[in-house]
């Protein structure tokens, strides 16, 4: 069987891009993948597949490295992560049509100023150099067909997360939490103004103080604002932790929250409800659509109908057990709409 030769050229990397990487190359691909160093406020500690071939985007100085780099490995396809890298763009720009050119974008499209402007400049410059683009999910394939493509040129499904990790963790914990189910909000994420995390905490402390529920708030993360994170007896936080050791948190935890004001995607989302739980999430999360039903799986709020997160963190916490334990079910459900498995016949219909 012939090989089948691809380029990535990332920014950071994930243990679930990784997880689809491996997948690929279990199924004859060839990768070569550039990417960006580990952010430092979310430092994951990787198990790289050493037949995959990893390349340290900062030793490319210029458009020039990376395209000797392309020319030298000579690929069929080659993946661009976005348009964050204004090098890789260029790359993009001065590659032959011999190299089928694919874009991965998680953006949603919120119809700004400067939304509508990059559109017109991506149509002028960059959409004749790319031959289709591969997006998430709904929400996204809205600001593909702004930028130009057209229906057979999306493709869905660019994340997936491990499915048969959180599956595990779901059938692990599934009696305990049915004996007694944690009355414990779960928040995993980073520890910036965009996640929402300030008003998160906030919010809950009032609500347990306001009504004397026996509620607890369970954070793990970390980030710009880990040094004023709130401190009180309900509330716990763990700090980072890596998501091989995340089993026990997330057994011991009762109801997913997601609080962001800005959300792309959102791969914990996907985590999460295979996990079994229900989930309160704001509406900007971008995968809200894949993976809520509102009142059968969790519900959603809006950061701009004032207090619309206390109404509903509070209408979650008033659940009874059976309620809440049917929502986690009906999670499960909703968990199997993208797997590692279908990304990777994804890549093979791009491919060609």
């Amino acid at each position: 069987m012939m090989t089948k030769k691809i380029v990535i050229l990332y920014t950071e990397l994930s243990g679930y891009m990784l997880q689809c990487f491996d997948l690929a190359q279990k199924d004859n691909f060839q990768i070569h993948v550039v990417n960006y160093p580990v952010n430092k406020e979310a430092p994951f500690v990787f198990k790289k597949n050493n037949n995959i071939i990893f390349y340290d985007r900062n030793t490319f100085l210029d458009k020039t490295s990376i395209l000797d780099l392309i020319f030298k490995i000579s690929p069929k396809l080659i993946l661009i992560s976005g348009w964050i890298d204004k090098i890789y763009l260029e790359v993009i720009k001065n590659t032959p049509s011999k190299f089928k050119r694919v874009m991965m974008i998680d953006t949603q499209w919120a119809s700004t100023m400067k939304q509508k402007i990059w559109v017109n400049l991506f149509k002028l410059k960059y959409l004749n150099c790319i031959d289709a683009i591969w997006v998430p999910g709904e929400k996204q394939m809205k600001y593909a067909k702004k930028l130009g493509f057209n229906p057979n040129e999306i493709y869905d499904g660019l994340y997936a997360c491990d499915i048969s990790y959180y599956q595990e963790i779901n059938e692990k914990w599934k009696a305990k939490k049915i004996e007694n189910f944690p009355r414990k909000f779960l928040y995993i994420g980073r520890y910036i103004h965009s996640k929402g995390v300030e008003e998160l905490t906030n919010t809950f402390i009032s609500i347990i103080e306001k009504n004397k529920l026996n509620w607890e708030l369970w954070c793990v993360g970390t980030g710009d604002l880990w040094s004023k994170r709130k401190i009180h007896k309900s509330i716990r936080h763990f700090g980072f932790v890596q998501p091989e050791d995340l089993d026990q948190i997330i057994g011991e935890s009762g109801v997913f929250i997601l609080p962001s004001k800005y959300e792309p995607w959102g791969v914990v989302l996907h985590e999460m409800v295979t996990s079994g739980m229900p989930i309160l999430i704001s509406d900007v999360v971008g995968s809200k659509n894949s993976f809520l039903k509102n009142n059968i799986n969790g519900m959603s709020f809006s950061h701009k109908v004032k207090g619309d997160l206390e109404s509903k963190m509070t209408s979650i916490m008033n659940l009874s057990d059976e309620e809440l334990l049917k929502m986690g079910e009906e999670s499960v459900h909703l968990s199997t709409r993208y797997t590692p498995e279908k990304w990777v016949d994804t890549l093979n219909k791009i491919y060609g």
